[in-house]
């Protein structure tokens, strides 16, 4: 992807080859992202998985 993603906090702003590659990465370690940082500040920062929200999933 060529788009910037620095300061990006939401998960469907990203570009969809950004989410494929962190997908792909998931899988191949097969443990999901808790968070996906895009810069330096505390806030950028994308919440992908919680436990609240993996224990409602089940």
């Amino acid at each position: 992807w060529e788009d910037p993603v620095e300061g990006m906090t939401d998960w469907d702003a990203l570009p969809k080859n950004c989410q494929n590659y962190i997908q792909f990465i998931e899988e191949a370690l097969e443990v999901p992202f808790g968070m996906i940082s895009t810069g330096p500040d505390r806030d950028n920062i994308i919440i992908r998985h919680t436990l609240s929200n993996d224990i409602s999933l089940r």
